[in-house]
This record gives structure tokens, sequence and C-alpha cells, in this order.
């Protein structure tokens, strides 16, 4: 009997975290959605059409990494490619138990992250760059791995009081 109310608490806690999940995902898809396509802080918008493209993996990494950039502008393009997709990471494995698994989440990042270059590239809001997708599945892992931890732990603790 008492398992059965824990297994209810247990199901009732993973409801509520899967609906809060959903929100925040549509929150941040609508954020990405901003900040590639229309933040003019980032220089996109469709006023100025601007149309490059770089399929050499890590041709645009090494230059930031060789260059002498502005370190405002290295930390932008790589972390914030990383940094950007690391709650997709997160929150799909929350959200569908099918995407729960590590190849499925790195193939999930990597889709979007090629559908946005692709629009970036056809609608000139930006530049489409191989690196970004790269950089992109780099986040969707790390925020699949903090979902990993996160999991473990829960997981941990739920058996050590209950059981």
């Amino acid at each position: 009997m008492v398992k059965t109310v824990l297994n209810d608490r247990n199901h009732n806690l993973v409801k509520v975290m899967r609906i809060i999940a959903v929100i925040l995902f549509f929150i941040y898809l609508s954020y990405l959605i901003y900040l590639t396509f229309f933040s003019r802080h980032y220089g996109r918008g469709f006023v100025n059409v601007y149309r490059s493209i770089n399929l050499v993996p890590f041709k645009t990494i090494v230059q930031y990494a060789t260059a002498n950039y502005n370190r405002n502008i290295i930390v932008t393009n790589l972390l914030g490619n990383i940094l950007a997709f690391m709650p997709m990471g997160f929150l799909l494995p929350l959200i569908w138990e099918k995407l729960s698994g590590f190849l499925h989440v790195l193939a999930s990042a990597a889709a979007v992250s090629i559908l946005i270059e692709a629009f970036q590239y056809i609608s000139g809001a930006g530049s489409a760059d191989i690196d970004d997708v790269i950089l992109n599945a780099v986040g969707g892992i790390l925020g699949y791995g903090l979902y990993y931890c996160l999991k473990k732990i829960y997981t941990k603790l739920i058996k050590e009081k209950f059981v």
C-alpha cells in the first residue's frame, strides 16, 4: 500500500515535470528562433540580406582560435553556439522518452541546427556554417549530460528515500 502511494506521487511528479519541460521547451524554441533570425544585436533580421556558407569542418573554429578577433566575438560565436543548444539536450529527454538516449539527442540537436543553418542561408538572415552545427551538437550533448547526471541523482535519491 505504501509503495503504491509513493509510486503515485512519483508518477504525478513526473507528469508535472514533463508539463513544465514542455512549456520551457516552447519558450526556449521561441527564443532560439528570435536569436537566430531576428536579433539585431547579433546582426540578424531581414533588412540586410547576408548570405555565406562554410562547409569545411572546423574552419571557423580554427579562425577564431588563431586570428586576432575581439574576445567578445569569439565567446559569442563559439561558446554562444554551445550554450544555445544545451537546453535542447536537457529538455528533449524530459519531454519525449523516445528521445532520451544519447544518439537521439545528438541527432535531434544536429538536425535542428542544420535546419536553422539552411534557413539562415536561404533567408539571408545569417551565415550557414558547419562549425555552428558542430558546436550546437556539442551543446546538445552537454545538455544531455546534465540531464543524465541529474536523472541518476534523482533516481538514487528516490531509491534511498523510499526503498
